[in-house]
């Protein structure tokens, strides 16, 4: 298995990671594997993301409304 030095990090960042090692009952060493592997096997795809985002507008009813329509909405309640 390959081994990596992680150089610079903040001893903020340092405490944060022993102390949830130990809440998991892991060492630093099992912690940090354990946070890449979870984020890494993340599907994370832009491309669909952007594909649902318009999936998801195009199913609102209505017209999209704007700031400035907003806005002249609230001071015509306002009158």
């Amino acid at each position: 298995m390959a081994s990596i030095t992680i150089k610079n990090m903040p001893d903020s960042i340092y405490k944060k990671l022993k102390n949830r090692a130990k809440s998991n009952n892991r060492s630093i060493n099992g912690e940090v594997v354990n946070l890449l592997k979870k984020e890494l096997e993340m599907d994370f795809d832009s491309q669909k993301i952007m594909e649902q985002a318009k999936l998801t507008r195009s199913w609102a009813i209505g017209p999209m409304i704007t700031d400035k329509e907003i806005n002249e909405f609230k001071n015509a309640g306002r009158e």
